[in-house]
């Protein structure tokens, strides 16, 4: 008896922890905007970084593009995609507003281009901190009112 329930517990361990360790998103899934952007968070947990800025890069242009013909344009877009299909989407969509001339991306030549132009920065990022001064970090400065 003690045997059966001990196999007992031990199913029961096994099947409460098992979705957390097996839950793996690998498509967007999402009804609403909202909806798809936490699927989206879920789905870039598996994404190396270069792979994790293109989708968040790819998603954005997509929502801002498709917002342009609907409402619902964008969520039917990226619904039931992976991470590799939203960028693919996302590349043809740019180089078709690209092409049609668009005023928001008249800037750019292709796809790659404005990727290369938005991660590069340019050098226009402001700095993490900007007072800080290079010269005197603070591990080397000193403190005459206190005893070495």
């Amino acid at each position: 008896m003690k045997i059966l329930a001990g196999l007992f517990l031990a199913l029961l361990a096994v099947i409460y922890f098992l979705p957390a360790f097996m839950s793996r998103a690998d498509a967007i899934h999402g009804n609403s905007r909202e909806a798809v952007y936490k699927s989206a968070v879920k789905v870039k947990r598996h994404l190396n970084t270069d792979d994790r800025v293109l989708f968040d890069t790819a998603l954005g242009i997509l929502d801002k593009i498709k917002s342009e013909e609907g409402p619902d344009a964008f969520v039917d877009t990226v619904d039931g995609k992976s991470p590799d299909e939203v960028i693919e989407t996302a590349k043809s969509e740019v180089n078709i507003q690209i092409a049609a001339g668009h005023p928001d991306f008249k800037q750019y030549s292709s796809w790659d281009d404005m990727i290369h132009k938005l991660t590069s920065g340019n050098g226009r990022r402001p700095s993490a901190r900007p007072n800080a001064s290079s010269d005197h970090p603070l591990r080397n400065s000193e403190r005459p009112d206190r005893p070495q």
